[in-house]
């Protein structure tokens, strides 16, 4: 691998590091996080019940 395609793939990975979505406004939408957290919550709560009937 010559180095001119060593310095191209870091480049490449730094700036898939860095990216920003467009549509990203700064503000933390809790509805969203709420959305995702309560499913997430009944899941562990149904897997805990499960795990502890078995003993």
């Amino acid at each position: 691998m010559t180095r001119l395609e060593i310095a191209n793939l870091e480049h490449a990975a730094r700036s898939a590091v860095v990216w920003i979505p467009e549509g990203y406004d700064g503000r933390t939408h809790y509805g969203a996080v709420l959305a995702a957290l309560l499913p997430a919550a009944g899941i562990l709560v149904v897997a805990a019940t499960l795990l502890l009937s078995i003993v």
